[in-house]
């Protein structure tokens, strides 16, 4: 059942607000959200993914909430406005990085192999055709077609 993975979303939630009640709160709008949806088709079955991207939807549900209440005419304390501008951006960053490191994750071996050689750890074309025995060209088109769905794969959420 997908209970198993409650504190593993909690954790999850927790490491992008930094808020262990926030974090309590939206984990238990998630399975919520879930038990609606389950309610509603009972044919579908969540995955474990799926769950990370309702916490996640609503994280950002949440950062964008607040926001809208923190531009409200009743706070004058400007250093307030920036420190929440500043922190629902590196939350946003956070979700990002993460969203890329699931797309690479699924990325074919070659494209990955060929992604993270070149934009990870630096080798040249020449180099990574070595490695991988194969040509130049070979590892030109893993990198675009790698490129290619990542952009896809980030383009999907925003």
């Amino acid at each position: 059942m997908l209970l198993e993975y409650y504190k593993e979303i909690s954790h999850y939630i927790f490491k992008l607000t930094g808020d262990k009640a926030l974090a309590k709160d939206l984990t238990q709008e998630t399975y919520i959200k879930v038990l609606e949806i389950t309610k509603t088709n009972s044919d579908i079955e969540i995955q474990k993914a799926y769950l990370y991207k309702i916490a996640q939807n609503l994280v950002i549900d949440k950062i964008r909430k607040d926001k809208l209440l923190l531009q409200t005419p009743f706070e004058e304390n400007e250093h307030f406005f920036e420190i929440n501008d500043y922190t629902e951006d590196l939350i946003l960053d956070e979700i990002r990085k993460k969203k890329l490191r699931e797309s690479i994750k699924s990325l074919p071996p070659q494209q990955k192999k060929a992604f993270v050689f070149y934009y990870y750890k630096g080798y040249t074309r020449k180099e990574i055709a070595q490695i991988l025995d194969i040509s130049t060209n070979a590892v030109e088109k893993n990198i675009s077609r790698a490129i290619l769905k990542i952009k896809d794969e980030m383009k999907k959420d925003y």
